[in-house]
């Protein structure tokens, strides 16, 4: 089924009244300390054109590989729930630091984990299915005129226990928070339009005009 989401005051509105965006930003956006003060500027201008805004990241260029090779060196069947623990700090590395630049902007940030956020799941590590999303935190944190910084790919079950959403995850963090706050979502990444494939993959990779 679909996971349960709470709705926000007004379609596309914050608490506060004002539009509402969420921007999620993927490895390669966030892959180096130059890149995060890049998206850190991007997301202050919207924050500045008058939005409420909702900042999803994901973890920094190949960390969530790099985690993963780590529990393969020392395991070949990692349990899943230190998996789940440990896969979830690539996201909140990310967070820290974007809400780190922000500040230095002069906004006022705050980042959440998935379980802060409200993100809740099933009880399946490493692939967890949301089941609800409780986003009375970042209502409240918009409310307070904050930049909401929310770990991707991640969330809490229903057993109170960390889980990840499986690659790609982060999408899905972006997309059901938006639909919970009715809010707009913009995912950003780093080609310049929709493909037929992986262009990095795959080498004959065409841009399509339409979708």
């Amino acid at each position: 089924g679909y996971p349960r989401l709470h709705s926000g005051p007004s379609p596309n509105r914050s608490p506060a009244g004002m539009p509402t965006v969420v921007m999620k930003f993927g490895g390669t956006s966030v892959g180096s300390v130059e890149r995060l003060e890049s998206v850190a500027d991007r997301v202050v201008h919207a924050r500045e054109a008058g939005n409420g805004v909702i900042v999803v990241v994901s973890a920094m260029g190949t960390t969530t590989d790099d985690l993963l090779a780590m529990a393969a060196d020392i395991t070949d069947l990692p349990d899943p729930r230190e998996l789940d623990m440990l896969l979830s700090v690539g996201e909140r590395i990310s967070c820290a630091l974007a809400a780190m630049a922000i500040h230095d902007l002069g906004h006022t940030a705050i980042w959440l984990t998935g379980s802060q956020a409200g993100v809740v799941t099933d009880t399946e590590h490493t692939r967890a299915k949301v089941l609800e999303i409780r986003p009375g935190r970042i209502r409240s944190a918009l409310e307070q005129d904050a930049i909401v910084l929310v770990a991707g790919f991640q969330g809490v079950s229903t057993a109170h226990e960390v889980t990840t959403l499986g690659r790609g995850g982060s999408d899905m963090t972006a997309v059901v928070l938006a639909a919970a706050l009715g809010a707009d979502c913009e995912i950003y990444t780093d080609v310049d339009g929709v493909y037929t494939a992986d262009p990095r993959l795959v080498a004959g990779a065409r841009k399509l005009t339409a979708v």
